[in-house]
């Protein structure tokens, strides 16, 4: 007499792995995770690390630059909880789908941008966080001054990279983009190319007036 084996049931995902859905699924949206590669499972730990830094409040307006699947901007908007967040990329692929999946018209938005110059008006933000923006532009030093240019006086840019060893061309851009002071909160070295550093800069709460020279 042959037995039938019982049909093998489909595996969910491993303990500890994030779901890129976290809003209630969406009507024509499917609610299934993302597929989650290590180098995707990398970004979430940093982006946590980045956001536990952060001193985030709530009301503030806050902007992403190279925000991926948008997740990074929906858990900083959950913070807040009365503020404002928007996460710009420039994948159209990720762009759609993080708003169907997370936008809320008027409090969580997602644009896609070029890669140079932010689709914002001057002084809009209190904060803007970099996640891996400076490594894939063309021009780290321009981008550095559009945020800037993005932020309101007094206000705060947090810039992640992976990054192995100390870089002190990063802070000197940061000086050359006319941030008042910079420094690192966190570095980290690790293997296979782990490792990574959080840094913060802030924009003067009130910015110098140029003086002519006497005739």
């Amino acid at each position: 007499m042959t037995r039938r084996l019982p049909s093998p049931r489909t595996p969910g995902p491993p303990a500890g792995r994030h779901r890129a859905c976290l809003l209630p699924p969406k009507e024509g949206v499917n609610p299934a995770p993302v597929a989650l590669d290590p180098a995707h499972e990398l970004r979430r730990d940093w982006e946590l690390l980045l956001l536990d830094l952060a001193r985030i409040r709530g009301w503030e307006r806050l902007l992403f630059v190279q925000c991926g699947d948008g997740w990074i901007v929906e858990e900083a908007w959950r913070r807040v909880l009365k503020g404002f967040a928007c996460g710009l990329d420039t994948s159209p692929a990720h762009v759609a789908r993080a708003t169907e999946l997370r936008g809320i018209p008027g409090k969580l938005d997602f644009r896609t941008w070029d890669g140079t110059r932010l689709p914002c008006p001057s002084q809009s933000f209190h904060r803007v966080f970099s996640t891996f923006a400076l490594e894939r532009g063309a021009q780290p030093g321009a981008l550095l001054r559009e945020m800037r240019r993005a932020l309101l006086p007094g206000g705060e840019l947090y810039v992640l990279e992976l990054q192995q060893e100390p870089d002190e061309r990063l802070v000197a851009a940061l000086e050359a983009a006319g941030f008042s002071e910079s420094h690192e909160l966190v570095r980290r070295v690790a293997p296979a190319g782990r490792g990574g550093v959080i840094l913060r800069a802030c924009r003067a709460p009130v910015e110098p007036v140029a003086v002519p020279p006497a005739a």
